[in-house]
C-alpha cells in the first residue's frame, strides 16, 4: 500500500492521473488500512511502522481525500501511542496530518486533543532528565517533530488551548537538549528553534503586541517564563565531550533568542520580554555554574563578552529578517555577528572539553555528575 500511494504521488504531479481514479483505490484500500491500524497487530513494531509509512504517503499523495478523516485517524493515532508507548511512527504520523490539515480551523479542536493525548503518555511525561533523554532519542526526535509541526501549522486557538502543554514541551526540550546522544539533543534544540522563530514571525508582524489570545503572546510568555532554565540548560549542553556537535545549532537558537529581546525591548512586548530579561538570564546562569566547570576569573569575563556578540549578532537577525532582506532569510546564523557569536560558542565548547558531563533533571537547578 505505501508503495502504491507513493506512485500515486508521483501520478498526480505528473497528470497521469485523474481524481476520479483516486478516490476508487482510496474507497479500496483505506478500509484494509484503518482495520489494520485499530487491531492489536500495531503492537509489533515493524508493522506498525510500515501501517504508518503507508498511511502517510496516503496523505501526501490523496490529501483532499483524507480531510473527513481526520479526527478519526488522529484518535487511532493517539490513543495506539497510548497502548504503545515505545512505536514514535504514531508521533511522526500525526505530525504529518498537522502539517497536511492543521492549518484548518475546524480542525483546531481534534489538533488539541491530540496534543493533550501525547503529552499524557507516561513515555513523555518522563523526558525528565538527560538521562532518560538518552535512552529515548527516537521518541525525543519525533516528539520534537511533531510539537514543531504543531506550533508551525495549527491555527491560533488551538495554540492558546494548548499554552500549558507547550510550555512543557518547550521545559522538556531545553533539557533533551543537554542529552549525549546527538540526534535526540539537536532535533530538541531544532524544537526551540522553532519556537523562537514562529515567536519572531508574530512580533514582526505585530508590534504593537495584540491581546493575550494571540500565538505570538502565547509563544513569548512561555519564553520570558523559561528563559532562565533555557539559558542554564544551553550553557550545560555545551559542556563535555558531547558538545561540539551542538554548537551551531546552539549558537542559531541563542542567535534567534537574541534578537526577540532585543526587537521586544523596542516595541509594545516589551512589558512580557525585554533585553534585560536576557542579561538577567546570562548572570545568574553563569553565577550558579560550578567553580570546577570555568576557569579562575572566567565567569567575570563571560557575561560582557557574551552580551556583546549576542547584541552583534541580534541586530544581524533582525537586519535580515526586515524589508527586503527577508527574501534572502536562510534562517541560520545571520551577518558577522551571528559567525562571531558561533565561534565564541565554538572557543568556549572545546576549552571545556574535559569537563565531567553532567546529568540534568527537572528540576532546572538540579544537576549531579556522572562517574
Amino acid at each position: 500500500m505505501g508503495a502504491l500511494f507513493s506512485h500515486l504521488a508521483m501520478s498526480i504531479t505528473s497528470g497521469l492521473i485523474d481524481d476520479d481514479t483516486i478516490s476508487v483505490l482510496f474507497g479500496i484500500f483505506w478500509p484494509l488500512l484503518e482495520k489494520l491500524s485499530q487491531s492489536s497487530h500495531m503492537e509489533n513494531t515493524s508493522l506498525s511502522t510500515a501501517a504508518c509509512r503507508s498511511l502517510s504517503s496516503a496523505i501526501h499523495s490523496c490529501g483532499q481525500h483524507f480531510q473527513i478523516l481526520l479526527p478519526k485517524i488522529l484518535e487511532c493515532l493517539s490513543t495506539n501511542f497510548l497502548l504503545y508507548q515505545r512505536h514514535d511512527c504514531f508521533l511522526r504520523t500525526a505530525a504529518n496530518m498537522i502539517e497536511e490539515f492543521g492549518h484548518k480551523e475546524e480542525y483546531s479542536v481534534v489538533c488539541v486533543r491530540t496534543i493533550e493525548t501525547f503529552s499524557s503518555a507516561a513515555s513523555l511525561s518522563n523526558l525528565n532528565s538527560s538521562y532518560t533523554c538518552d535512552q529515548e532519542p527516537d521518541l525525543i526526535e519525533a516528539y520534537a517533530n511533531f510539537t514543531s509541526a504543531f506550533i508551525r501549522c495549527c491555527q491560533k486557538e488551538a495554540i492558546v488551548a494548548s499554552r500549558s502543554l507547550l510550555e512543557l514541551s518547550f521545559q522538556k526540550a531545553a533539557i533533551c537538549s543537554t542529552a549525549m546522544h546527538r540526534g535526540a539533543a539537536l532535533a530538541a534544540i531544532s524544537y526551540m528553534s522553532c519556537f523562537f522563530d514562529a515567536s519572531l514571525t508574530d512580533v514582526l508582524e505585530s508590534p504593537e503586541c495584540p491581546s493575550d489570545e494571540s500565538r505570538g503572546v502565547v509563544l513569548v510568555q512561555i519564553l520570558a517564563r523559561c528563559g532562565e532554565g533555557l539559558m542554564s540548560n544551553v550553557f550545560y549542553a555545551l559542556l563535555g565531550v558531547s558538545a561540539l556537535s551542538r554548537v551551531h545549532k546552539s549558537a542559531t537558537m541563542l542567535q534567534q533568542l537574541a534578537a526577540l529581546c532585543s526587537l521586544c525591548e523596542r516595541t509594545m512586548w516589551r512589558g512580557i520580554l525585554c533585553w534585560d530579561s536576557l542579561c538577567g538570564w546570562l548572570q545568574t546562569t553563569v553565577s550558579s555554574l560550578p567553580s570546577e566547570y570555568l576557569r579562575q576569573g572566567e565567569a567575570e569575563m563571560i557575561i560582557p563578552l557574551w552580551l556583546k556578540v549576542l547584541q552583534d549578532a541580534a541586530s544581524d537577525y533582525l537586519h535580515s529578517r526586515t524589508g527586503d532582506n527577508c527574501r534572502n532569510h536562510p534562517g541560520y546564523m545571520q551577518g558577522k555577528g551571528g559567525r562571531t557569536l558561533k565561534r565564541v560558542i565554538r572557543d568556549f565548547a572545546e576549552s571545556h572539553r574535559n569537563v565531567p558531563t553532567p546529568y540534568i533533571d527537572s528540576r532546572w537547578g538540579c544537576r549531579q555528575q556522572f562517574s
